[in-house]
């Protein structure tokens, strides 16, 4: 759906909730006017059935523009809600007043819109382009090391005082190396490039060095000597490399129109999600698209927000997931005794769009964050054993429901109990996270990558072709082969051995995953460093 089409059923949907509008005013102005012909024999439900409905106008009708009407519903709510908690009996002149508002509200329905809390939103950054990531270096002409580092893992990298640095050649990330350079050489040269992100290298680590960083624009900070793995990986962080699968939500609200303007203003900001109106299906949603954060609206029918929360957070599998409460409620009492029940926060209706998104981005990320923080290896930042071989299992099952081959790669580090012995296990741990770090970045954005244990790797690479898999890993074995390992003084290369196998000729999960282990161990017999095809 491009913005052209969701601009259109935007559109399409303030016209739809506007009909409603006027149907729902209709329905409570009968509502009220039997309420004051009946004023002697008014029931405490009739009055409930009128607060939800009022409930609801609040919460929806400032997103499609009609704050008026959304303010003047809220005080109605408010009104009634302290009538039925006191438990006394409305007045004939109560409900006669109640009645002239929401008809003088039906009258003006049209006045009343606006242009609604949609704002604009250009922030969202652009999509970066397939050219090298381009990295400045300023360290006082001793940059060559550090250099080749980037360079070996794709990088474009030149001299921050270079002369060709100018419209043709922006830099997209400046690393200065403070220890080298004095301040009024590199204050200025950073100047220069204001939108580049500014990493700074140094030799003191006290707090003054890091507040004057973070005072010059620093979004990183590192310690000679400086450990390249981390570096980098810091690199791929600022950029965004690789691109982030998009951030995935549930929407659950008895109120379609406004589900489903949320589910079109999320999906403008390029975040995901799927609306469920009947809170009896939310089980079989959360399986479905499992998702970083859900938003559910307090006040449904026969099953209450927090209620349904409670529900969600009876599986362990869903614990760690941010229950977002939705709701016209501004009541802080009764958000505090919302969030009591399993909630972890609290949005006001109406939210502007741009509210909505920022309020979603922020938690998803944070959502996410946690999640790959308990999935991933501690030293490496790459999923662990257990998950690698589910996603082994669930690409296997997806290969067979689209019929796409998917391939499976073991990779093991040659030689690597030398490099223990040799150099000690700090190197070697820094040999590991280098290969990580490439692997990585050079895989697509829909691979997966993990670290299977020690020195061993797994890569899992959704619909591809046998022999493209194979010229991936090449290239990347080639790329590692020539990156430079420092221990000391000393300057080795490492290397690696891999093997390859497809859901072709293996579709079960174990017996792909053991093909592709033989075919690693016989590129280690064949004289290591070097890729072999796992044959039936």
């Amino acid at each position: 759906m491009t913005d052209v089409d969701v601009q259109a059923r935007l559109a399409a949907l303030r016209e739809q909730y506007g009909r409603r509008l006027r149907d729902d005013l209709q329905t409570m102005m009968a509502q009220t006017r039997e309420l004051s012909e009946h004023q002697t024999a008014v029931k405490a439900d009739s009055l409930e059935t009128l607060r939800q409905g009022l409930h609801r106008m609040a919460g929806s009708a400032g997103t499609f523009g009609y704050a008026a009407l959304s303010q003047d519903a809220r005080e109605m709510e408010v009104w009634l809600q302290t009538l039925i908690e006191g438990s006394s009996q409305p007045t004939l002149q109560m409900l006669t007043a109640l009645h002239d508002r929401v008809s003088n509200s039906y009258r003006n329905l049209e006045r009343m819109q606006i242009a609604g809390v949609t704002e604009p939103d250009d922030s969202h950054p652009l999509a970066s382009g397939e050219r090298a990531i381009r990295v400045a270096v300023l360290a006082d002409g001793d940059t060559g090391e550090l250099m080749r580092s980037l360079s070996g893992f794709g990088y474009e990298c030149r001299d921050l005082d270079a002369r060709e640095i100018g419209a043709d050649w922006r830099p997209d990330i400046a690393i200065v190396d403070t220890a080298k350079v004095e301040d009024d050489v590199w204050k200025p040269a950073v100047g220069a490039i204001p939108e580049a992100a500014l990493i700074v290298l140094s030799a003191a680590g006290d707090f003054e060095t890091r507040l004057d960083a973070v005072r010059n624009g620093a979004q990183g900070f590192f310690m000679h000597p400086v450990d390249v793995p981390s570096l980098e990986h810091r690199l791929r962080y600022l950029i965004n490399l690789p691109q982030q699968d998009p951030y995935r939500v549930l929407i659950v609200d008895d109120d379609i129109e406004l589900a489903e303007h949320f589910r079109l203003t999320l999906k403008q900001a390029g975040i995901e999600s799927r609306v469920i109106s009947d809170p009896r299906d939310v089980l079989i949603g959360l399986r479905d698209i499992v998702p970083d954060l859900v938003l559910i609206d307090i006040n449904m029918p026969g099953c209450s927000g927090p209620e349904l929360a409670r529900i969600i957070r009876f599986d362990d599998d869903w614990l760690k997931i941010p229950l977002i409460y939705l709701s016209a409620e501004s009541n802080v009492h009764r958000q505090a005794q919302a969030l009591a029940q399993a909630g972890d926060d609290f949005l006001v209706k109406p939210i502007g769009d741009m509210a909505l998104v920022s309020a979603v981005t922020a938690r998803a990320q944070r959502s996410r964050q946690l999640s790959m923080a308990l999935a991933r290896d501690g030293l490496t930042g790459l999923i662990k054993h257990l998950a690698i071989k589910e996603l082994i299992e669930l690409e296997v099952a997806r290969s067979q429901r689209t019929q796409a081959s998917a391939c499976v790669v073991m990779i093991d580090i040659d030689r690597f109990k030398s490099i223990n012995d040799t150099y000690g296990h700090g190197t070697g741990d820094y040999v590991i996270r280098l290969l990580a770090n490439l692997l990585r970045q050079r895989l697509r954005r829909v691979d997966h990558v993990g670290r299977y244990g020690g020195e061993e790797f797994v890569a899992v690479l959704p619909s591809c072709q046998l022999e493209n898999a194979r010229e991936t890993i090449e290239r990347i074995r080639i790329s590692f082969s020539q990156l430079e390992c420092v221990a000391a003084d000393e300057v080795f290369h490492a290397t690696f051995s891999a093997g390859v196998a497809s859901t072709r000729e293996w579709p079960n999960a174990e017996a792909l995953l053991e093909a592709a282990d033989k075919a690693m161990y016989e590129a280690k017999q064949a004289g290591r460093n070097q890729t072999r095809i796992a044959t039936p």
